[in-house]
């Protein structure tokens, strides 16, 4: 079978499924071929390369698999009226939740220790500065309380942090045995994120969601608190938040996703001072990505047998489809 990873990004990614699946065609390519290379293409592996119209629309594959969670890159919908599966790879089938919450966790470290300066003063002679700020005994308020908004409450709540969610619905059994101090909708977003400390970022992207983050909760947000985002970019407007860094509204922020991945090398958040950076690595760690990379590597040989792949999120579209087709015709 020919397999296209649809980026020359995640090249970790690409390298293992290689050597688990040596009889097969495993390839990649820069975004600008995808659409040509993607057409003859058994599965195609989106990445974070949003899957173009007419590539759906034309392809010969029988199976669309992301390497990881997020399918918004992928019109479901187009993709089953081609009769094309989609997959993904739930957090919780792999060690991506708690990985993913690790590296929020780094990036919270990083801001309010002000790593950039900790470099810094090697080369200045500098020693016993700067003034970090500790995060035990601090407030963090996570957006989101999926898989990865859950395992990192339980990894603050153990640091002594109090810790507060807001999240679509309520459920206070669970935010109990989490440890929560506070939990609410997301009406409440600004009255909580205006005595947080940290405002954590682990929400789904959605219509509802995207932009979530913008100039009017920097606003009223403590001057002193610090934004995190290991979710997805454009649940921030990167613009508002540049304002807010260099205005002082803020105090940092620790960012992993960004609104355009890859990020233009020239863009103001990888220059100022008080922001740390890192280039979508939440989920890059090798115990993640062998559990995906066996997924995966079996999802394909599922497909290639003509059985049904796991975690398949239209299977039950696909069955009315054909139902509906054998009834019809």
């Amino acid at each position: 079978m020919k397999v296209l990873f649809c980026s020359k990004a995640f090249p970790n990614a690409f390298e293992l499924l290689k050597v688990l699946l040596p009889d097969e065609d495993v390839f990649s390519c820069e975004r600008e071929h995808v659409v040509r290379l993607g057409m003859a293409t058994d599965v195609l592996i989106p990445l974070m390369h949003r899957l173009e119209p007419e590539l759906i629309e034309g392809t010969a594959a029988k199976l669309i698999h992301q390497w990881g969670v997020g399918l918004e890159g992928v019109d479901i919908a187009a993709a089953t009226a081609r009769g094309i599966m989609v997959c993904n790879v739930p957090g919780d089938a792999t060690a991506n939740a708690d990985s993913t919450a690790e590296h929020a966790l780094f990036l919270m470290l990083a801001v309010a220790r002000r790593i950039h300066e900790c470099f810094g003063a090697f080369h200045q002679g500098a020693w016993g500065t700067p003034l970090g700020q500790a995060l035990g005994g601090g407030a963090a308020l996570i957006v989101g309380l999926g898989r990865v908004g859950k395992a990192l409450a339980r990894k603050l709540v153990a640091l002594g942090m109090n810790v507060q969610a807001v999240r679509r619905s309520a459920n206070i059994e669970m935010e109990a045995a989490l440890g929560l101090v506070g939990a609410g909708n997301m009406s409440r977003l600004y009255e909580m994120a205006s005595s947080a400390d940290f405002v954590i970022s682990t929400i789904a992207l959605t219509d509802h969601t995207r932009a979530l983050f913008n100039r009017d909760l920097f606003r009223v947000m403590k001057p002193s608190a610090f934004v995190i985002n290991v979710s997805r970019g454009p649940v921030i407007v990167e613009s508002d938040l540049v304002e807010a860094l260099r205005t002082g509204e803020i105090a940092g922020a620790g960012l992993d996703v960004y609104e355009q991945e890859p990020l233009d090398p020239n863009n103001p958040l990888l220059i100022l001072p008080n922001v740390v950076a890192t280039p979508h690595i939440g989920g890059v760690t090798r115990q993640n990505y062998d559990g995906i990379a066996r997924i995966v590597t079996d999802n394909i040989l599922r497909v290639k047998c003509g059985k049904v792949p796991m975690y398949c999120v239209n299977e039950s579209a696909l069955k009315a489809q054909k139902d509906l087709l054998r009834t019809t015709g």
